[in-house]
């Protein structure tokens, strides 16, 4: 296995093609009969909650065996000592999920040393996805393939 670096950009680039991959399991899922089911906590969970997590987990571990995972649906590792964890809401906005609506997310973020380095907000069913880097410039949300997609600011110049 070859180790990847773990700089800001690498894992960004990573979170993407993970949201890449998540976008395509959870819109398969989209507007179809869900076997739901309840939570211990009493909220909801799908057949593409858990298959996108199982996946992103499985990726995850492969790249970057040496990382913890927290995921909304299996929770997290017990490696208090990783050198980084990923935290992951495969489907953030369930409710709408299974109602067809689509203002729904995957959430994939980084953190390092207790400060998170990369956060990705994914809502394919609207064409859209918001992405930030710690020390990097961060994109508007814009719909995918279109132009301006590339126009970057700073942070201190959307408020």
């Amino acid at each position: 296995m070859q180790e990847r670096p773990e700089t800001t950009a690498d894992l960004l680039a990573f979170a993407l093609s993970l949201a890449d991959a998540a976008d395509a399991i959870t819109m398969r899922h989209y507007r179809t009969d869900h076997a739901v089911e309840r939570k211990d906590d009493g909220t909801f969970v799908t057949p593409g909650d858990r298959e996108t997590e199982a996946f992103l987990r499985e990726r995850i571990a492969e790249a970057y065996p040496e990382h913890a995972v927290l995921g909304e649906e299996q929770g997290g590792d017990a490696a208090t000592d990783a050198a980084a964890r990923w935290i992951m809401d495969p489907i953030d906005g369930t409710h709408n999920f299974m109602r067809g609506v689509p203002i729904w997310a995957t959430l994939i973020a980084v953190e390092r040393g207790g400060r998170i380095e990369v956060g990705v907000v994914s809502a394919p069913a609207l064409g859209t996805r918001w992405w930030a880097g710690r020390g990097r410039r961060s994109p508007l949300g814009r719909p995918r393939g279109r132009a301006g997609a590339g126009e970057r600011i700073e942070v201190s110049d959307a408020a």
